[in-house]
């Protein structure tokens, strides 16, 4: 299970980090959006706990705080963390809690 997690992390941190140096070489005019792009898959890979991280995200895009980027830069470590959190130790712990019976002799 822990190769598994290893496994998420580097792929979103490839994705994340792959996505910038791809957008800066191939795609510069159309920044924005291949940025939101990126950030949908983030989200929707970490949902709901990615929710916390693009919820995060919005108001530094929107007041041009950060570039997009940036943002995509400062947040994909935060995506990273909150997907292994949310997949590899919350979602298992809450299903291995229901599996097991709690009076194995009744």
């Amino acid at each position: 299970m822990r190769r598994y997690g290893r496994i998420y992390i580097a792929a979103l941190v490839v994705l994340g980090f792959g996505s910038i140096i791809g957008m800066v070489f191939s795609f510069p005019d159309n920044e924005p959006l291949f940025m939101a792009i990126v950030n949908v898959v983030f989200a929707v890979l970490t949902f709901p706990l990615g929710a916390v991280a693009w919820l995060a995200q919005i108001p530094l895009l929107y007041h041009g705080i950060a570039t997009p980027s940036e943002a995509m830069a400062l947040f994909t470590p935060l995506y990273a963390v909150l997907g292994y959190v949310q997949w590899f130790r919350i979602l298992p712990a809450v299903y291995r809690d229901r599996s097991s019976p709690t009076n194995p002799s009744a």
